[in-house]
């Protein structure tokens, strides 16, 4: 679980925007579609009752193959997050079942934020990729982010009460 420092407030948390996930599910939902024309077209066939158990068992288990890879998929999307506090981001990644990533750095340490907008349906849908600088650190990406404009100024307004707070001491 993740821990809050003294005095820290969470401003925002955001997942990755909708379509990614559905577009995704969408092709685990694509690969039922044999599944189940064989499962409606096995009782019409005129095969032996051991086979007709053979073939139902390998489809049971092709489905769920597939059960399983929407699951990873709706897990990765849903728990991946970023969090913005008043004192930093923090970048939550998981990169299987059991291993997650979690990243962060302090807000004054940003030093320039891009929003990129990657295609037509990003435009649309109002969701695009978001690369956060950092000073003497790596960069920061995090990808298909919802409103992502709105996500930056947030950003940067913390970071402006950050440097201004900073500033005073």
């Amino acid at each position: 679980m993740l821990q809050l420092h003294e005095g820290e407030q969470v401003i925002i948390s955001f997942h990755r925007h909708w379509i990614v996930v559905a577009n995704k599910l969408t092709l685990a939902a694509l690969l039922l579609i044999p599944a189940a024309a064989a499962l409606a077209i096995l009782p019409t066939l005129k095969i032996e009752e051991w086979l007709n158990i053979l073939i139902l068992y390998a489809i049971t288990i092709y489905i769920f193959i597939v059960l399983m890879i929407a699951f990873v998929l709706w897990m990765d999307y849903y728990l991946d997050v970023w969090i913005v506090t008043n004192m930093r981001v923090i970048d939550v990644e998981q990169k299987g079942m059991f291993q997650r990533e979690v990243s962060e750095f302090m807000l004054s340490r940003i030093q320039d934020i891009t929003v990129e907008v990657p295609s037509f349906l990003a435009t649309l849908l109002h969701y695009g990729n978001l690369r956060i600088q950092t000073a003497g650190e790596k960069g920061f990406t995090a990808y298909d982010i919802p409103h992502v404009d709105k996500v930056k100024d947030i950003i940067l307004a913390e970071v402006r009460k950050t440097n201004n707070h900073v500033r005073t001491f």
